[in-house]
């Protein structure tokens, strides 16, 4: 799943081997892993924008006020 997140940069969440991990994406296929982020293995998919903004809540601007779910699953 991929995520605008306020506007400032972008994630790539996957799950591997029961967890899951982020990267920083540049949107043109680059991407290193954002070991900065700890996104704990029992949350569901559905459950990832919500706490994805809740770590960056400080990066929320009027006029990017939202974390957008670009690419991926809704459904968990």
């Amino acid at each position: 799943m991929k995520f605008d997140i306020f506007g400032r940069k972008r994630l790539e969440v996957v799950r591997r081997d029961d967890r899951w991990v982020a990267y920083y994406s540049n949107g043109n296929g680059l991407r290193s892993i954002a070991d900065d982020i700890a996104i704990p293995a029992e949350l569901e998919s559905c459950e990832l924008e919500e706490y994805i903004a809740d770590i960056f809540h400080e990066w929320a601007t009027s006029d990017n006020a939202s974390v957008i779910r670009l690419i991926g699953a809704t459904k968990s």
